[in-house]
């Protein structure tokens, strides 16, 4: 995403439509961009569990996906920070912590240890972001509403890819 696509999705923000009782937001559209890159951003962890059910012994795609599942529970983390960041009021501490918080959860799936348990960590961790970021969305705290339309199926997207390399594992 350059630059000029984040202008172009600040320039999209809800804007409030004056109705006879009160003002509601409008719905921010969705970009094309971003859908694109969010999915072609699971893709490798896709490959990998192909490749997994190909060959269910292959342990260096199963360190991948544990590796690249942890980078992405990093990445919701990045797009949670600059929801915050971008408030017009500041971010709170409070948002900044939630911020910060995946990447905590993240750092200990980077170190040596048992891929698979690695991979249910990641499925409850990245269900659990979703259920925040929905939760904040709907306080009116969270990612524009498009967002939402994008991250509920890629995380549906990862949580069946880590599954279908779960069940690829236990066969081995």
């Amino acid at each position: 995403m350059v630059y000029a696509d984040v202008l172009e999705l600040n320039r999209r923000q809800p804007r409030r439509v004056t109705t006879h009782q009160r003002n509601t937001p409008e719905a921010a559209p969705m970009t094309g961009a971003a859908s694109f890159l969010a999915y072609l951003g699971a893709a490798p962890l896709l490959a990998a569990a192909l490749a997994m059910v190909a060959d269910p012994a292959d342990a260096g795609a199963a360190a991948f996906m544990a590796l690249y599942g942890a980078a992405l529970l990093i990445f919701f983390g990045g797009v949670r920070w600059g929801v915050a960041v971008m408030k017009p009021a500041g971010p709170s501490m409070r948002a900044l912590f939630g911020a910060a918080l995946p990447m905590l959860a993240a750092l200990p799936l980077f170190a040596p240890g048992d891929v698979q348990m690695k991979m249910l960590a990641i499925m409850v961790l990245m269900f659990i972001l979703l259920f925040d970021d929905l939760q904040a969305t709907r306080r009116g705290e969270g990612a524009p509403a498009w967002y939402l339309g994008v991250r509920i199926p890629l995380t549906v997207l990862i949580e069946v890819a880590l599954l279908v390399a779960l069940a690829a594992g236990a066969r081995a």
